[in-house]
């Protein structure tokens, strides 16, 4: 039973050794850090109206082709 205990300890401490993100360069790390900060408090707030604006520029720039494109997308996977 001890040897199981240890065994558990060690990867509990496996798991927390884990080191933060580091992107190389310190600007793209704080820029990194900025960015990921807002989508772990409230990540709809801002994913949702994105990909609202994204779809519908789509939708203007793409026309009928884009519902095409999404019918062959959704019956082939």
């Amino acid at each position: 039973m001890n040897n199981i205990n240890f065994r558990m300890k060690q990867k509990m401490n496996e798991v927390f050794s884990i080191e933060p993100n580091d992107l190389g360069t310190g600007y793209l790390t704080t820029f990194f850090k900025k960015i990921t900060s807002y989508f772990k408090t409230m990540p709809f707030v801002y994913v949702i109206p994105f990909t609202f604006l994204i779809s519908m520029f789509m939708y203007f720039v793409l026309g009928r082709f884009l519902i095409k494109l999404v019918t062959v997308l959704q019956y082939g996977f």
